[in-house]
C-alpha cells in the first residue's frame, strides 16, 4: 500500500511537471519566455492552497521531501551538458572573468545590503543567489546548502521571476530606441551577464539577434554556481561555528563536483550526436527534474507567506537589479 502511494505521489508530481513543460510552450508563458521552472512552482502553489487536502499524501509519502533534494541536485547535474570546454574558451579570460566579477559582486553587494535592510542572512543569500547566478534554479541549489526555509525560497524566486522577466522586455526595447549605445556584440554580452534566468537570456537575445552570445555568457555565469556553492558552504561552517563555538562542518556540494564532470564530459562528445540526439534529451530531462523540484517546492508554500515577508526582499532585489544594469552595461561597453 505504501509502495503504491508513493509510485503514485512520484507520478503526479512528474506529471505536474510535464505539463509546466508543455504550458512553457503556449502563450503567453512562451511570450514572456517564462520558464518551465517557474509555471512549475505556481501550479504548486495553486495546488498547495487550493486542493492539499486532496493531495497531501504527497508529503505524507515523503516524495516532496526527495524532490527538492535528490531530483533537485539531479537536474542540476544535467544542467551541467548544456557548457561545453569550447565555449568556455571562446569568450576567453575576459569573459570568464566578467562572469566571475558579475556573480561575486553583486552577492556580495545583496548580503551587505540585506543585512543594512535588516533581512535575515537567509533571506540576502537566497535573494542575491538567484539575482547573481542564474534565477530560481541558483535559488534552489543554494537552499541545498544552507538547508533555507520554503518560504524564504518562495520570496527568492519570487523577485527573480519580477525583476528578471521585466528586464527581459526592458532591454530589448531601449537598444532599438538607440538609448543605450551598445552594438550587438555588446548588447549580446550585456544581456547574457545582466539577466536573472537562462530563458531570459534567451528571450531578449531573440529580441535583438543576439541570442548565441547572450547565452553563453549566460551560461557563463551558471558555471559560477560551482564555486559559489563551495565557497558558500565554508562561510556557512564558518559562521555557525562562529555562533556555537563548536567546530562547524563545511557541506560540500557533491552534485556542484557532477556538475563540472558534465561540462567536462559533454565537452567530449561528437560535436553532432552532443547537439541533435545527446542535448535535446538532457534539455528536456533537465527542465522535468528542476520542474519538478519547484512543483514540490510550491505546495509547501502558503499564501500568507510573501505577505509576511513585506517589502524589503523587493527593495533588496530592486537595489541588485539596478547594480547589474550598471556593471553589465559598464563591462560589455568598455571590454566588448
Amino acid at each position: 500500500m505504501y509502495k503504491k502511494r508513493k509510485l503514485r505521489a512520484y507520478l503526479f508530481v512528474f506529471l505536474m511537471a510535464f505539463s509546466s513543460y508543455l504550458f512553457s510552450f503556449v502563450p503567453p508563458f512562451s511570450t514572456l519566455a517564462i520558464s518551465p521552472l517557474i509555471i512549475a512552482i505556481i501550479f504548486g502553489v495553486l495546488v498547495g492552497n487550493t486542493i492539499y487536502s486532496s493531495v497531501s499524501f504527497l508529503e505524507r509519502s515523503g516524495v516532496i521531501k526527495v524532490a527538492t533534494k535528490e531530483i533537485l541536485r539531479l537536474g542540476i547535474i544535467l544542467y551541467g551538458f548544456k557548457i561545453t570546454l569550447d565555449e568556455i574558451a571562446s569568450v576567453g579570460v575576459s569573459g570568464v572573468f566578467m562572469a566571475f566579477f558579475i556573480v561575486f559582486s553583486t552577492f556580495t553587494i545583496g548580503c551587505f545590503v540585506g543585512k543594512k535592510l535588516g533581512l535575515s542572512m537567509e533571506e540576502s543569500i537566497l535573494v542575491s543567489s538567484g539575482s547573481s547566478i542564474c534565477g530560481a534554479a541558483a535559488v534552489l541549489a543554494t537552499k541545498s546548502v544552507i538547508d533555507a526555509k520554503n518560504d524564504s525560497v518562495a520570496v527568492a524566486v519570487t523577485t527573480v521571476v519580477v525583476f528578471g522577466t521585466f528586464a527581459m522586455f526592458l532591454y530589448p526595447i531601449l537598444f532599438k530606441l538607440g538609448v543605450l549605445g551598445l552594438s550587438l556584440e555588446q548588447m549580446g554580452c550585456f544581456l547574457g551577464l545582466s539577466l536573472h534566468e537562462v530563458a531570459h537570456a534567451v528571450g531578449a537575445g531573440a529580441a535583438v539577434g543576439m541570442t548565441d552570445l547572450a547565452v553563453l555568457m549566460k551560461m557563463l555565469r551558471v558555471l559560477m554556481l560551482v564555486p559559489f556553492l563551495f565557497i558558500l558552504g565554508f562561510l556557512v561552517a564558518k559562521f555557525n561555528k562562529k555562533e556555537s563555538g563548536k567546530k562547524g562542518s563545511i557541506t560540500v556540494p557533491w552534485f556542484a563536483i557532477w556538475f563540472l564532470v558534465a561540462v567536462f564530459v559533454g565537452s567530449f562528445l561528437p560535436a553532432e550526436f552532443r547537439n541533435e540526439s545527446f542535448l535535446p534529451v538532457i534539455k528536456f530531462l533537465s527542465a522535468i527534474l528542476l520542474s519538478m523540484a519547484m512543483f514540490a517546492l510550491g505546495i509547501t508554500i502558503r499564501k500568507d507567506m510573501l505577505k509576511k515577508a513585506g517589502k524589503k526582499p523587493f527593495i533588496l532585489a530592486s537595489t541588485l537589479f539596478i547594480w547589474l544594469f550598471t556593471a553589465s552595461y559598464t563591462l560589455a561597453y568598455f571590454f566588448i
